[in-house]
């Protein structure tokens, strides 16, 4: 009985999605201010940003060498969606409420 309980608790670790690298400094940079938006209103500017995966890295630079797919794979660990706006793709960040 032991073995098949052992058997399927390391089945459920294998399926589990491994922990993005750079996971928490993308995090805290992005987390403090924004969160996953729920809905978009593009006439809405000033509580919706959308910051492409380049943008992160190059705001982050100064701590971390990263690639455009840390920051993709982080992103969409931490909820957030992609949208085409003004011929770019990027981010869909929603301000935090102040």
């Amino acid at each position: 009985m032991k073995t098949e309980e052992n058997n399927k608790s390391r089945q459920g670790k294998k399926s589990a999605a491994p922990r993005p690298r750079f996971l928490g400094v993308i995090e805290g940079f992005i987390n403090t201010q924004y969160h996953p938006a729920r809905a978009y209103n593009p006439d809405d500017r000033k509580h919706f940003r959308i910051m492409t995966s380049q943008e992160i890295i190059l705001d982050l630079a100064d701590m971390v060498d990263m690639e455009l797919n840390d920051v993709a794979d982080a992103m969409m660990y931490l909820g957030y969606r992609t949208i085409i706006y003004d011929c770019k793709v990027g981010w869909l960040l929603e301000r935090r409420s102040e």
